[in-house]
């Protein structure tokens, strides 16, 4: 699963409830009690030991912030360390050519020593573009 980079206020569902427990009337009437639910995830959090829904809510978002943040560090972390082991580009001096590991194609090793980058930058946007795609 791919963790997303920021949490919208869109990818989260938040259920209110009655809770149970002490807190006379007012609990047991209105619907105090807070879940929220990371849809994409699935991640929940609850609060219900405040009287007030609204003190109940900041307190679930405080507990699914305290969930989702570690977990989408890790995620950001562990694609860097993947996308920086990858081989980009492969000079062959002897053989006067340059292999684009992200692209599959090969170019004059003479044309890009002499700044000739045209083709591969487009080559590499393109491949770019089609990665987003998928």
């Amino acid at each position: 699963m791919a963790w997303p980079q920021t949490v919208r206020k869109e990818d989260i569902r938040i259920d209110y409830y009655r809770a149970s427990g002490k807190g006379g009337q007012n609990r047991n009437k209105r619907d105090t009690a807070v879940r929220l639910t990371h849809v994409e995830t699935g991640i929940t959090a609850k609060a219900e030991e405040h009287k007030e829904q609204g003190k109940n809510k900041k307190a679930a978002f405080k507990r699914m912030t305290n969930i989702l943040v570690p977990l989408m560090k890790e995620a950001a972390k562990t694609q860097v360390e993947a996308t920086s082991t990858e081989r980009v580009r492969t000079y062959h001096e002897s053989d006067q050519r340059v292999k684009d590991h992200r692209s599959g194609k090969t170019y004059r090793y003479k044309d890009i020593l002499e700044g000739k980058l045209d083709e591969l930058l487009s080559d590499v946007q393109q491949h770019f573009a089609a990665e987003e795609r998928k």
